[in-house]
């Protein structure tokens, strides 16, 4: 039977995040999934903002990073 676990892969390991049932040993395929960014684009941190707009720089340090949505 076929079983799909997460992990993560580090330092050149896979981290299963649990046991696979009934599976001692086992030919596996691993995909590995595009990234979320961490950091934001350059394009949004050299912003200058927009006149008669609120300034961007007093809130450039409160930005948090970009995360994925989670479902």
């Amino acid at each position: 039977m076929l079983q799909t676990i997460p992990g993560i892969y580090k330092n050149g390991k896979i981290e299963l995040s649990q046991t696979p049932q009934g599976i001692t040993e086992s030919s596996v395929f691993v995909t590995f999934l595009p990234t979320k960014p961490t950091t934001w684009p350059e394009i949004i941190i050299n912003h200058q903002g927009i006149a008669d707009n609120i300034i961007f720089e007093s809130y450039r340090d409160e930005l948090l990073p970009p995360q994925e949505i989670q479902f």
